[in-house]
């Protein structure tokens, strides 16, 4: 099929010219590497450095388009040691662009360090729009919201999870999530422990061949992704605000409603249990809660 794009105007938009000097934060595919911008190839391939996360990765990309910039290595483990020299650089007319493995960089990876110094030493910082794994999974969610809010990667730590989901529970915002396939299962039964049967936007692979938008409840993606051999590819989930129901119910009729199971004969474990799955809240906020009340 003949395309319609008008390809002169295209190459001109990438027609080689020196930028301005400075740090340019310049996105890049999330999957699909077809998804770079326009700018963004005009950028990297213009610059005087490139400066990646793994070269290996960001080389990838620059070989398909052709990209001759010079690479070189910025990471959380060499990034104080290189600053210095970059913004040295920067300072000498260089222009250097900052890229990530995937998306916009400065999310989750290293480089606020050399923003911050760039702008303490009055240099120019650029920053293109393009590529979000957050944003563009979040707009595949099926529950209203009107803001979010972006963790990073999901804390490993009893402590942290705890203190972290204890605040979602009481949040309004729906709570965006990175996490790697083999802990994906343990996080998502923590999750469903200490702040019940939420929904869920699960998302796996995105723009790539295999990708996978799954949206449900904790308890179902849990069943649906327990029947797989191997789960594999980079994961973003985004849970609901548990606060929804609880709040909504006055508290009284929760505790009437709880004390009623508890006078049939039933436990106090089994009572949070059925009411938390009901009601999609904590079962630990609805055990505490008729502990506090029992009659």
């Amino acid at each position: 099929m003949q395309s319609n794009l008008n390809l002169s105007y295209i190459t001109k938009l990438l027609e080689h010219e020196k930028p301005q000097s400075g740090l340019y934060i310049v996105p890049t595919p999330v999957g699909n590497l077809s998804d770079i911008t326009i700018r963004s190839l005009k950028i990297l391939s213009s610059v005087d450095l490139i400066i990646s996360e793994d070269t290996r990765v960001t080389k990838k990309l620059t070989s398909k388009y052709g990209i001759k910039s010079k690479i070189q290595s910025f990471h959380k483990f060499n990034s104080k040691n290189k600053i210095p020299g970059i913004i040295k650089k920067i300072s000498s007319n260089f222009s250097v662009a900052v890229t990530t493995d995937s998306g916009t960089p400065l999310i989750s990876d290293p480089g606020a360090d050399l923003v911050k110094e760039c702008f303490e030493n009055n240099l120019s910082v650029f920053s293109l729009p393009g590529p979000s794994a957050p944003i563009a999974s979040f707009v595949l969610a099926t529950f209203q919201a009107e803001n979010f809010t972006f963790r990073g990667f999901f804390p490993r730590e009893k402590k942290k999870i705890e203190s972290q989901l204890a605040r979602f529970n009481g949040s309004d915002c729906p709570e965006i999530y990175f996490e790697s396939p083999k802990r994906i299962i343990k996080t998502l039964n923590a999750i469903l422990e200490l702040s019940g049967d939420c929904k869920i936007t699960f998302v796996r692979e995105l723009t790539k061949k295999h990708e996978e938008i799954i949206n449900t409840n904790i308890s179902d993606l849990l069943e649906k992704i327990s029947l797989k051999e191997k789960i594999l590819g980079e994961i973003t989930f985004i849970i609901e605000p548990i606060m929804s129901k609880i709040t909504k119910l006055p508290e009284e009729e929760i505790i009437k409603f709880g004390n009623s199971l508890l006078n049939k004969g039933m436990n106090i474990s089994e009572v949070s249990r059925l009411m938390s799955k009901d009601l999609s809240v904590s079962k630990r906020d609805i055990y505490q809660l008729l502990i506090k009340n029992r009659k």
